[in-house]
């Protein structure tokens, strides 16, 4: 499949994820707005039983997904615990068994595992961006996902 994206991706990616639950653990939502070369897309997801510790790493998941390897990314997110996960704590995870520091299997494996090998597929830069902080497009991921877990959607996608 051929994305408009791969005919313009001349400078870094820009995308900003949240995460959303109606009820902690409920319904829920994630969503991402990507920017490169002036174009805007936007994904979507949902969840019926979640958490939004869950829909924050998958709506980063997700959007890498959705973007080619060698791509540099610079990604914004309003988790605390995806960006210091990444930055401070993925590696001592790994070295102790995908445990946590009480020596318990860390929740979400697969989504770190899966968010560990982003990156060694493009060169990812995570910067955390206070929620709710007038930034437009961090706002505009939060209405996303938020709208995706009221409207319970099936891993929809759409261009903006």
């Amino acid at each position: 499949m051929l994305h408009d994206w791969q005919f313009i991706m001349t400078e870094t990616f820009h995308i900003f994820t949240d995460g959303s639950a109606i009820r902690n653990p409920g319904q829920g939502g994630w969503a991402a707005v990507l920017i490169n070369g002036g174009k805007k897309w936007e994904i979507k997801g949902s969840n019926p039983w979640t958490t939004i510790s869950e829909m924050e790493l998958v709506a980063a998941v997700e959007a890498l997904r959705s973007i080619p390897a060698g791509t540099n990314v610079n990604l914004y997110s309003d988790s605390e615990l995806l960006v210091h996960g990444m930055l401070f704590h993925i590696g001592r995870w790994q070295e102790q068994g995908w445990r946590n520091s009480r020596g318990l299997p860390l929740q979400h494996q697969k989504l770190w595992r899966d968010l560990l090998a982003m990156t060694e597929r493009m060169n990812i830069h995570w910067q955390w961006i206070r929620g709710h902080s007038r930034h437009p497009m961090q706002n505009h991921a939060d209405e996303l996902a938020y709208q995706a877990a009221r409207s319970h959607l099936c891993n929809q996608r759409m261009v903006a």
